[in-house]
């Protein structure tokens, strides 16, 4: 083991010392149609859900080209990537793109940064919940906590719906059929593309294995928790954290957790001496039914299509296997009959994890805020019956999908497809008509302001808290694009604000609880057109999103100019 250790780590610094690479990737995006009894078209990249990982080091060029076989039109968004002067390549159809038409492609060209485990997804009609996601890995030259593991694995957890998203789920779910907004429910639970016991991840000979778990769902979060083994958890979304040790986590949708298992630490009663001797041992996603809006365990969708002559209900329990002997034997004890490990002493109840810490704190520091914005989330039915996501008492309705419907515009923001917010930004910067920052009731500092159709005028270099109060009684993954952001305390957690000053944890989704709220901290230092949004799919298309328009004066002054190919998608849509 030594000699191993002393060969990884010469491998580390030879990768040091060489120079950043550009790396190419082909993803074709296509329909497939992988379960046989199923008759859903899943959509999926190089015909595969999820589709590949893309990896690179830290600093190096990602250039994919996307060649979209779809009979519509498609995007990828790339989760966790900053676009630092590359805010074109974000896939954020509206505010940065025109979506690419059928038939057509485009390639995305940025820089691979920052480090962590983040995953790539369709940003368009609701296309991830079909199975258009991916994993993305960029790893740092020498990666914090290496020294605990010997192998790797991933596992990519989302929520599976035997129906369409767009044309049947998204229809039923923004109807007036359905004015108490309850969300379309999933049916199962997958991880890496398979269902329930049908997911073996053999150890093949190591006893330190890490982990990387992505939530690629459309609604469901999950508490996570393998049996007889404490998880030590390396890194949140993108942050590397200082080993923190936990029984078990909660993941919201969007959100990564990173951990290491160590074989030794395993349970004694699961060994060949002990009370339940096996060869092998459940992975649990346990997915939290309190978070649905109804009875999923006893619930009949309005709109599922009946396929068998008895109702058939969601299993909130999902079971992968790690197979300890690598020979992929099912365990010789019931779920039922686990042995929990007992919950790990002093830690915060906090779906965040905000006790977690930091792996770097040299150069850490967080600056105090120069201005502030207090966004209130809600749901409630527009004039029409429909029921929407506001915040702030405005809800994004679309034409296409992420434009505001706004008529006879001839200063401020046009609600044009053909026209993605960015490129206006660029083409017409001194006629956005969006309101400065100013001093008002509540706050010493300056208040970020609206136009009133949810775009939002963020100075270049300002440090803005977000205070979000969620006055909804489900809890919201809110993700903000181009950047990350300091959690600097919750409803759930509120004490972190004192207890952590200077050392915040940093990561780019919040989950925000029913009913409660969370304070984040930014540096708007990324001029562009960053989403700020519930991560939830559904709430996306409800509305629930709002857009920064960051330092376009800045933007320009960096020389920055939109491409033909950009222009060419639009006119091609």
């Amino acid at each position: 083991m030594y000699m191993a250790m002393r060969t990884f780590s010469t491998m580390l610094i030879l990768l040091a010392m060489s120079e950043a690479a550009t790396v190419y990737q082909t993803l074709y995006i296509d329909k497939i149609y992988p379960y046989r009894i199923s008759g859903k078209p899943v959509m999926a990249a190089n015909y595969s859900s999820p589709g590949p990982l893309i990896e690179a080091y830290e600093g190096d060029i990602l250039i994919i080209r996307v060649i979209n076989r779809l009979n519509v039109s498609t995007t990828l968004h790339w989760h966790g990537m900053y676009q630092i002067g590359t805010p074109d390549m974000d896939g954020a159809v509206g505010a940065t793109q025109c979506p690419i038409p059928a038939g057509r492609e485009f390639t995305y060209t940025f820089k691979a940064e920052p480090a962590g485990t983040a995953w790539y997804h369709g940003h368009w009609l609701e296309q991830y919940t079909d199975g258009l996601y991916g994993p993305i890995i960029i790893r740092r030259q020498v990666e914090p906590n290496w020294e605990f593991y010997d192998k790797e694995e991933l596992l990519m957890v989302t929520d599976w719906y035997n129906e369409p998203a767009h044309s049947k789920l998204s229809s039923w779910y923004l109807s007036t059929a359905n004015p108490d907004g309850i969300e379309p429910l999933p049916n199962a639970i997958v991880v890496n593309g398979k269902f329930t016991q049908s997911l073996f991840i053999p150890v093949s000979g190591a006893s330190r294995i890490r982990f990387r778990v992505i939530n690629g769902a459309s609604l469901s979060m999950y508490t996570f928790s393998i049996d007889g083994l404490p998880l030590h958890i390396i890194e949140l979304d993108q942050t590397a954290t200082v080993p923190y040790s936990v029984s078990s986590f909660v993941i919201n949708v969007a959100q990564r957790v990173s951990f290491y298992i160590d074989l030794s630490e395993l349970n004694p009663i699961y060994s060949q001496s002990g009370s339940s001797p096996t060869n092998s041992i459940f992975i649990r996603f346990q997915a939290m039914t309190e978070m649905y809006p109804v009875d999923i365990l006893n619930y009949n969708l309005p709109y599922y299509t009946q396929r068998y002559a008895y109702p058939t209900f969601f299993n909130s329990l999902y079971l992968a296997i790690l197979s300890l002997d690598s020979n992929n034997s099912t365990p010789k004890y019931q779920p039922r009959d686990v042995n929990s490990m007992s919950q790990m002493a002093s830690l915060p109840s906090d779906n965040n994890m905000l006790a977690a810490r930091p792996f770097n704190l040299t150069n850490y520091i967080v600056p105090n805020p120069t201005h502030y914005l207090n966004l209130v989330v809600k749901f409630a039915v527009d004039s029409t019956g429909i029921n929407r996501g506001y915040m702030n008492d405005v809800t994004y309705t679309f034409t296409g999908n992420y434009t505001k419907v706004r008529p006879n515009v001839f200063q401020g923001i046009k609600p044009e497809t053909k026209e993605p917010l960015l490129q206006q930004m660029v083409n017409r910067p001194k006629t956005l008509g969006l309101p400065s920052p100013r001093v008002q009731a509540g706050s010493s500092l300056p208040t970020i302001q609206s136009d009133g159709y949810g775009h939002y005028l963020v100075p270049y270099q300002a440090v803005v808290d977000i205070f979000l109060n969620n006055t909804d009684n489900g809890e919201h993954p809110f993700h903000l694009h181009g950047a990350d952001f300091w959690i600097i305390a919750t409803s759930n957690y509120p004490q972190a604000e004192n207890l952590y000053q200077q050392a915040y944890l940093k990561r780019d989704v919040v989950s925000v609880a029913a009913n409660g709220w969370a304070k984040i901290r930014f540096i708007a230092d990324n001029p562009g057109a960053w989403m700020f949004h519930c991560h939830i799919e559904w709430h996306m298309a409800a509305g629930l999103i709002l857009t920064f328009v960051i330092a376009p004066n800045q933007l320009l002054a960096q020389g920055y100019t939109i491409f033909n190919t950009q222009y060419d998608l639009c006119r091609g849509v």
